[in-house]
């Protein structure tokens, strides 16, 4: 049988570029990653605006011939996706669709390739494409490149220039304010080359270069735009052992403070020899990574970038010591502390500590600090041998309970202003006192009210003192109850936090075993087993983690929103699919347009992995094991009905279930091993969130192939 190949039309190539970079400070920002992924250490963005041309340079490792013709050449190429890693310094790709060189064309007519391989020996590569020609060419594949490959002196070291001319789009200031928008974050905080030498991972500077001196002021001032949005900053400087600090709110005159080094605690033995630190000096900023974020600031963008390039840091000189820039080093103990729900510091005299002080403890992803000091002026402070930390002396220890005296007073007037806030917000009475009262008031006035009438309005008095005394009871009962699961959910949090810290330790134990060449078949076999064992445990750890996820971002507790409900189902779902083993989890029947009532995202987690988890379990022996959500409207009413295929349960009997400890499912010791089953505390904890929302909760008769249906609805007030 006669067959025929795909064409492809080479006006794919507009297309692709239009479409997938849409916008030209977009379209710019992928070749500047470009440069990131190479492994630069510096990208140059040259506006040569008057001659009609940009110009885009980096000093990464460049390309040889062959990576030019397969990979730069080759549209859609996913190389970048398969290795993930940078070549040289392992950086997270930026890039992985293969089309950035197509955001070219979207920006220029012509462009002008010369690239300088790494270890080129003498060989480089220039090119030049006329993207009018190519995209005329008819065919995808008849679109051509012209090419010299040059065995003379290179131009430059190593590394990649585009030269892109006949510019297709006017620039304009805000334009170049959005480039710096799509690009600040490749750029870590030490920007200066002098102060990069500690870690070569963190040296990349992007440099904007314009005739419009506007546009290079626009840009820098984006690109360090992070370091500014802070809520809060401390600065300090010690002078022989008395330091002065001042601490400064966003908007506020900043407040001094002075503490003495010498009158800090000491462990005792440990670092009794030696002098006291006697210089350094400080600045540390304190950011509220929630909401939306000024300057154009993407929050998650922030918060990962935090992430990376968060803490306090040590610069001895120029110096950057590369142990204090490292999350699992924490050498300020402040992780650990805030971990540990740690509430009082034992650094700060008693006057400037308030109840619970330490419970607004900065995460080191909320902090970014510079401290400065100098080993050659203090004997003893001295950096080790492996050069990347300072050795643990008593001038040490001193370096450190400075910063984290400075830190702790923050926590505490943090909290002592989230505190006052929100007793003006609560209520002055409880509402047993206000009716107790009004039932004194009504005596008073006895002699001037009928008879008849004061008897009636008592009766009403009683009445509702009664059901709100019924009410406060049923609370305080219920609020009792949340302790005990707060304990155990403050606990799991610490638990998880630690556990997330060993998952990349333990993928490197994996991928070290998997890389162990060994002569003995049996070993290999062993080392094989092993490495896939612990592949397998690692898998399942994060699948448990991502039950917490929730709870792990203050955002996700305090934010309140209409979530689009089947977003949040998903989820859940995907949050619990180590749980479902093999269930099938369907929420099809949603509408893609079905908003939630107004709720944090961890309160509708805890609602449906409940929800979810209950039918899991109601499935264990099922032949046929699914669980179905979908959506209903009824004028105002909206409803989602979880429905399952397990055991099914009484509806006589179902309210009885909301109640604490209350379980319908006997689950075997070898299937609670399994992590099925629970405490009996699941629809109790859903009632309690569906109340605090304003949804009703409970079971109803399931539709037909289908043995229990669990309803949450709601009625839209607008």
């Amino acid at each position: 049988m006669p067959r025929l190949n795909f064409t492809v039309d080479s006006a794919l190539l507009r297309e692709l570029g239009e479409r997938l970079v849409s916008k030209p400070h977009i379209a710019l920002a992928e070749l500047v990653k470009n440069g990131y992924d190479a492994d630069a250490s510096r990208v140059t963005i040259k506006f040569a605006l008057e001659e009609d041309r940009i110009q885009v340079s980096d000093d990464g490792y460049g390309m040889t011939f062959d990576e030019f013709r397969d990979f730069w050449m080759r549209v859609g190429s996913t190389h970048k996706l398969k290795k993930r890693l940078s070549r040289d310094l392992k950086r997270q790709m930026t890039g992985y669709k293969g089309v950035g060189r197509l955001a070219v064309q979207f920006l220029a007519e012509d462009l002008t390739v010369t690239t300088v391989p790494k270890d080129h020996r003498g060989e480089w590569l220039e090119a030049y494409v006329d993207w009018s020609r190519a995209v005329e060419a008819g065919e995808l594949t008849e679109a051509t490149v012209t090419y010299t490959l040059h065995e003379t002196p290179p131009p430059f070291e190593q590394g990649t220039v585009l030269v892109l001319s006949k510019l297709k789009h006017t620039w304009e200031v805000e334009q170049v304010r959005a480039l710096a928008e799509e690009l600040w974050w490749l750029q870590p905080p030490f920007h200066s080359p002098a102060l990069t030498r500690g870690d070569s991972r963190d040296s990349f500077d992007i440099e904007f270069q314009s005739s419009e001196h506007e546009y290079e002021r626009v840009f820098d001032e984006q690109m360090h735009a992070i370091l500014d949005i802070w809520i809060a900053k401390a600065v300090g400087r010690n002078e022989k052992g008395h330091v002065s600090l001042a601490l400064e709110f966003a908007g506020e005159s900043p407040q001094v403070y002075t503490y003495e080094i010498a009158d800090f605690p000491h462990n005792s033995g440990k670092y009794d020899e030696g002098e006291n630190l006697e210089g350094g000096d400080f600045e540390i900023r304190f950011f509220q990574l929630e909401y939306r974020q000024p300057r154009g600031i993407q929050v998650t963008k922030a918060r990962e970038y935090f992430e990376n390039y968060g803490g306090v840091h040590v610069y001895d000189g120029d110096f950057r010591l590369p142990y204090y820039g490292l999350a699992e080093s924490d050498w300020l103990r402040v992780e650990f502390d805030h971990a540990h729900r740690k509430n009082v510091s034992e650094l700060l005299p008693k006057d400037l500590q308030i109840p619970r002080g330490l419970t607004h403890l900065p995460t080191l992803g909320r902090v970014f600090g510079v401290v400065n000091v100098g080993t050659a002026a203090e004997p003893n402070l001295r950096i080790m041998i492996t050069r990347d930390r300072l050795a643990e002396t008593k001038a040490f220890e001193d370096l450190r309970k400075m910063i984290r005296y400075a830190i702790d007073l923050y926590a505490n007037e943090r909290a002592r202003r989230v505190f006052a806030e929100k007793e003006r917000k609560a209520p002055t009475e409880p509402t047993v006192q206000k009716f107790v009262r009004v039932e004194q008031v009504l005596e008073d006035y006895e002699p001037d009210i009928s008879k008849e009438a004061y008897q009636d309005l008592r009766e009403h008095v009683r009445e509702a003192t009664f059901a709100a005394k019924t009410e406060q009871d049923r609370v305080v009962e219920q609020m009792g109850l949340l302790g005990a699961l707060a304990t155990a959910g403050i606990s799991a949090l610490a638990y998880q936090h630690e556990l997330r810290k060993q998952f990349t330790t333990v993928e490197s134990i994996v991928e070290d075993l998997r890389g162990v060449e060994a002569d003995d078949a049996e070993l290999r076999r062993t080392l094989t087993t092993l490495a896939e064992d612990l592949a397998a445990w690692l898998e399942r750890a994060r699948a448990t983690n991502a039950l917490f996820d929730y709870l792990a971002d203050v955002e996700n507790t305090q934010l309140r929103s209409r979530f689009r409900a089947v977003s949040v189902l998903r989820d859940v779902k995907t949050q619990t699919a180590f749980l479902a083993r093999g269930i099938e989890v369907d929420v099809s029947g949603v509408a893609e347009n079905l908003l939630l009532p107004q709720a944090s995202l961890a309160e509708w987690g805890a609602i449906f992995q409940n929800v979810f988890t209950n039918a899991f379990n109601a499935m264990l022996d099922s032949d046929e094991r699914v669980l179905y959500v979908e959506s209903h409207s009824d004028g105002k009413t909206r409803e989602i009905l979880v429905q399952d295929t397990g055991v099914g349960i009484d509806l006589q009997d179902a309210e009885r279930l909301f109640q604490p400890f209350e379980r319908g499912l006997k689950v075997s010791r070898e299937r609670q091993s399994l992590g099925y089953g629970g405490t009996g505390l699941g629809l109790t904890i859903v009632r309690l969130l569906a109340d605090r929302i304003g949804c009703r909760v409970g079971f109803v008769e399931p539709e037909d192939g289908f043995s229990t249906a669990f309803s949450l609805s709601w009625r839209e007030t607008k």
